[in-house]
């Protein structure tokens, strides 16, 4: 009855836009407003009543709410920010099961990057320190274990104060309550990265 190719589209279009604004907030000040996530959950309504194609909305609340409960889970453990939870919920409701691995791998991929590049930047700018006494089998053990923490994680900033063995963790990790990153790296550029993803993949059908 409301289906729309062109309706259909922009609302795909106006995804695209929340999710550049939300990166660019994330960017700018580390923060995910929940107003936000909503307009994008909210969003996702209209994308079903105007689909030409029919969408299966039970299979998108299913991975929606299952991607809220393992966030939830991981900013239990402090691994996730709050912010970051409800975003990558949000667009999970859009991706689905059929998109819901694209959608994880490209974030992960690209928060990867982000996280490498911080760290670099970091080290270039930093001042110089005398190199700690340790040997180097714990370092290349250590940069393993970020590795892969930040892959099973999906936060690779939330393990990247443990780069160098022997450091002390950051004391920014977001606590409950926080709607902030955990850590200080903007995770929600690489979360709206997978889900422009997502929106160029539902946009071609």
């Amino acid at each position: 009855m409301f289906a729309n190719l062109l309706a259909n589209q922009t609302v795909l279009v106006a995804l695209g836009g929340l999710l550049v604004a939300t990166a660019v907030q994330d960017i700018r000040h580390l923060t995910i407003p929940n107003r936000y996530c909503l307009a994008i959950a909210l969003l996702y309504p209209v994308f079903v009543l105007t689909s030409v194609h029919g969408v299966d909305w039970v299979d998108g609340v299913r991975i929606g709410v299952a991607s809220l409960a393992i966030g939830f889970l991981l900013f239990v453990m402090r691994l996730a920010g709050a912010g970051d939870v409800k975003f990558f919920a949000a667009i999970s409701l859009w991706a689905g099961s059929t998109l819901i691995i694209e959608f994880a791998m490209i974030t992960a991929l690209v928060g990867g990057v982000i996280a490498a590049a911080m760290l670099i930047h970091r080290r270039l700018t930093a001042p110089a320190k005398p190199r700690p006494s340790v040997a180097w089998p714990a370092r290349v053990f250590a940069s393993i274990n970020v590795f892969l923490g930040s892959l099973l994680a999906g936060r690779p900033h939330a393990v990247a104060a443990s780069v160098t063995p022997g450091s002390t963790a950051s004391a920014a990790a977001g606590g409950p309550g926080s709607e902030g990153a955990v850590g200080t790296l903007p995770y929600g550029a690489a979360i709206a990265t997978g889900g422009l993803a997502v929106a160029a993949m539902l946009m071609r059908g």
